[in-house]
């Protein structure tokens, strides 16, 4: 995501949450004034071009902050940099997921075996090099099929955040839609901002590597400023999808 447009996502969100909570008793029945609606910051380490560095910084910023977050790695990124994922995994307010091995759009790969060692490759990595148990997956390009659900499950995947209005829930054997807004360079929309802070549906924010920690820190402390309920994965699921000392 381009971070320039990250302030106005952080003013609008404030703003947003202003004027619910000006709305009176009429409107209560879609918030609670102490709980926020829920939004979750998805990081996205797509490139080896700045780790393990930018995943230390990553994970400084929010501990610093006592601040949620969900961040998604490239097994081939987690195999060839350990210590990001090893820095991510130092804070246990991060949830770590996978997003395949080699960050390639599952659909074009065509022979499901293949596709599904790239999703397995990838969560493999991932917890080979922070000592976990991942059990969240992200799409590469948001790119899924009818597949999608046999991979994820065949590979000990509970939670999928591949699409932009939905995430997916393992639960009485299935995968459970459930909504969700996802909000990414929404900054040129003013549509999108609102849909920020929708009262219906979760909010995923999307950022990948290429964002500076500057500008990282500045938008988790306006939306923290802001009274802005950050969650991770394991939070919005209510699932615990990152194991530690696995």
């Amino acid at each position: 995501m381009k971070l320039a447009h990250l302030g106005a996502i952080a003013t609008a969100a404030i703003v947003a949450v202003g004027v619910v909570l000006a709305l009176g008793p009429a409107y209560m029945h879609t918030l609670d004034r102490n709980k926020p609606p829920p939004v979750m910051l998805s990081f996205s380490v797509v490139d080896g071009q700045n780790v393990p560095q930018w995943c230390k910084d990553l994970s400084s910023i929010l501990a610093k902050h006592n601040v949620r977050a969900t961040v998604f790695v490239t097994g081939k990124v987690a195999e060839q940099n350990p210590g990001c994922v090893t820095a991510l995994a130092a804070y246990s307010g991060i949830d770590i997921g996978s997003q395949t091995y080699s960050y390639v759009a599952l659909p074009s790969v065509g022979d499901y075996t293949k596709a599904l060692d790239e999703v397995k490759r990838g969560k493999l990595a991932v917890d080979a090099a922070g000592n976990i148990n991942s059990k969240v997956f992200k799409a590469p390009y948001g790119a899924t099929d009818q597949n999608i659900y046999s991979l994820l499950s065949s590979s000990g995947i509970s939670a999928d955040f591949s699409y932009s209005s939905q995430y997916n829930k393992f639960e009485g054997g299935q995968f459970v839609k459930y909504d969700l807004v996802s909000c990414d360079n929404c900054g040129e929309s003013p549509d999108r901002v609102r849909q920020l802070m929708d009262m219906h549906s979760p909010v995923m924010i999307d950022i990948d590597n290429t964002a500076q920690p500057s500008e990282i820190e500045s938008l988790v402390v306006a939306l923290k400023n802001g009274n802005v309920n950050l969650v991770n994965a394991s939070g919005l699921t209510g699932l615990d999808l990152t194991v530690r000392n696995a």
